[in-house]
């Protein structure tokens, strides 16, 4: 049998930090609704008493690990055009939710509300006004956007259109529409 390393050689103290990280690794690798803390305990070579010294229980576990998604939500800065900005910043928060797959489905429900959000909300939100978008023009375009990645990344049905038709989830296609609905804000002809 594996030897497992100790909490100390993998991780350091075992402290909040610690704990969500663990949790990161769990939901990334099998979902959110296999995460406990009984399975972030064994993983931590710990005991699930040291875990509730940290956090109450799963529920406040589930919104530290929310937090720490919204915190890491890429920020991207490019000089070329805004739309291209914009472009580059709603891909890299597709591949960023890609890499950890139960974040779109947990952002869907809406049970937790991440104050860190507030950050990307902010910096999409200027890279959509300087597309020429009004501020509320510009957070209703930000709210389409969200639908559009959301929508994406959750149907990985194949809408039943058969073969010639892209899968949903498709990261082509998503880029496809994002290109459209940019150029439809920015109000420039589309490309196809």
């Amino acid at each position: 049998m594996p030897t497992t390393p100790s909490r100390g050689a993998r991780y350091g103290a075992l402290n909040r930090t610690v704990i969500v990280a663990a949790a990161r690794t769990i939901a990334d690798r099998d979902g959110l609704g296999q995460l406990t803390l009984r399975r972030v305990a064994e993983s931590l070579g710990t005991g699930q008493a040291s875990i509730y010294r940290h956090v109450s229980g799963r529920d406040e576990l589930i919104a530290a690990l929310c937090e720490d998604l919204a915190a890491g939500f890429p920020l991207v800065t490019d000089q070329r055009s805004p739309r291209t900005a914009a472009l580059r910043q709603w891909e890299a928060i597709h591949r960023y939710l890609t890499e950890h797959p139960w974040g779109a489905p947990a952002i869907a429900a809406g049970d937790t509300v991440a104050v860190s959000g507030e950050r990307l909300a902010a910096h999409a939100t200027a890279q959509l006004r300087r597309l020429g978008l009004t501020g509320r023009d510009a957070a209703r375009a930000y709210r389409v956007l969200w639908q559009l990645l959301l929508g994406h990344l959750l149907n990985a049905h194949p809408l039943g259109h058969g073969a010639d038709h892209p899968r949903a989830g498709d990261e082509s296609d998503f880029r496809w529409a994002l290109r459209h609905l940019l150029d439809a804000f920015a109000g420039t002809p589309r490309r196809h």
